[in-house]
């Protein structure tokens, strides 16, 4: 065969394979979404050290939240959240009495913590930067954290529902929100300043 002939096959199927690429990109890449957060595909989660070496984990039941995601425009995306602070799981009841009382929550007061964004940028490494203000225990700061897309469930099932999900990790200083436990056994000292929050984030397209 010519060379001449070799060159334009060679030619033929770099094209099609760009243009299968072009089109598979296209229909990964999803359109404007707005996803109502499911407590059933969620989770809010917090770890903590205590005594500097026992890892201590909990979670809150009962939140909600809205997301809007656009891929193409991520600056035009944003999201807000709210926790009831009375869903707190610390597998322990004793221990969920006293991260309820005024010492560290102080849930009678405070009943909820909230998120709302004010900025997303995406990083060349596609995660997505979300900045906003955090608000715990009526004392409001601004945060941002990194957040990941896990994607889009286009498949169709028997209710024919379509599924997005987020997932995030990051630290927080628990004093700067006034979360202290100053009275319960030398709370500063027995428990780290420092609170690991990951949070897993599904819900239905709306």
């Amino acid at each position: 065969m010519h060379s001449r002939s070799l060159g334009l096959i060679r030619f033929a199927v770099v094209a099609l394979l760009l243009a299968g690429a072009v089109r598979t990109n296209a229909a990964d890449a999803p359109g404007p979404l707005t996803i109502r957060v499911a407590p059933a595909f969620s989770t809010v989660g917090f770890s903590i050290l205590e005594f500097g070496v026992m890892k201590q984990d909990g979670s809150f039941r009962d939140f909600e939240g809205e997301v809007f995601y656009d891929a193409a425009h991520p600056e035009r995306s944003h999201v807000r959240f709210t926790v009831k602070v009375a869903s707190i799981d610390a597998r322990s009841h004793a221990r969920e009495h006293v991260l309820l009382s005024d010492d560290f929550f102080d849930a009678q007061r405070f009943p909820t913590m909230a998120f709302a964004s004010k900025s997303v940028s995406r990083q060349p490494d596609h995660t997505l930067l979300v900045s906003g203000e955090l608000t715990i225990r009526g004392v409001t700061k601004q945060v941002t954290v990194p957040v990941r897309y896990l994607g889009l469930n286009q498949r169709e099932n028997e209710s024919r529902q379509t599924f997005a999900g987020f997932e995030t990790t990051f630290t927080l200083d628990r004093t700067e929100f006034g979360v202290n436990g100053s009275r319960w056994s030398g709370g500063k000292l027995a428990l780290s300043k420092e609170v690991t929050v990951h949070m897993t984030i599904g819900g239905q397209v709306e």
